[in-house]
């Protein structure tokens, strides 16, 4: 889930994303991503977008509903990959370097 505040700025007020909580346990992230300001990495990357979305789209406009989720990287691990693999899907842990 992602939390929003409304702010000022000179003659325009707007909407900004100020953190995000896990759908799941409902850990909040200490800004818009989970521990951006420490070195330590712990992160959940969606690089491949899994989404559903309806609804009706004319050259004038549209509207629909769609999903977004977000998961914090404890529940990610503990929580989501256990269920895929439950259902069959292949995944597998691979160590990273840089």
């Amino acid at each position: 889930m992602k939390v929003y505040e409304t702010k000022m700025r000179p003659a325009e007020k707007y909407i900004a994303l100020v953190s995000r909580k896990c759908d799941l346990c409902g850990m909040e992230s200490k800004s818009e991503e989970w521990d951006a300001p420490v070195y330590k990495v712990n992160e959940t990357e969606i690089t491949v977008v899994i989404r559903q979305k309806d609804g009706r789209s004319y050259p004038e406009g549209g509207s629909g509903n769609k999903y977004e989720i977000d998961l914090c990287p404890v529940c990610f691990k503990t929580k989501l990959v256990p269920w895929l693999i439950s259902q069959e899907a292949d995944i597998k842990s691979e160590e990273w370097d840089w």
